[in-house]
């Protein structure tokens, strides 16, 4: 199943500069957000957007032509 990701901030340098934060990954079918955290090797806490729907848990499962958008999460007061 292929996927398009978007990163966001410090993240963007999980993939080559030219990809400029942009990618399409081939995951295998019934594949979730963690394991796509996983083969991008993202560790950290970070906020998960698919199909425009914030928040998503690391269990949910995806599907072909999904949009996800990963940043971290934005601190202060």
């Amino acid at each position: 199943m292929r996927v398009s990701v978007h990163l966001h901030g410090i993240l963007r340098e999980r993939l080559p500069s030219a990809a400029r934060g942009r990618t399409t990954l081939e995951l295998p079918e019934s594949a979730t957000v963690g394991d796509l955290l996983a083969t991008l090797g993202i560790e950290r806490r970070v906020i998960v957007a698919v199909n425009g729907r914030t928040h998503i848990p690391a269990s949910h499962t995806l599907q072909e032509d999904d949009q996800v958008v990963i940043y971290m999460p934005v601190g202060g007061g």
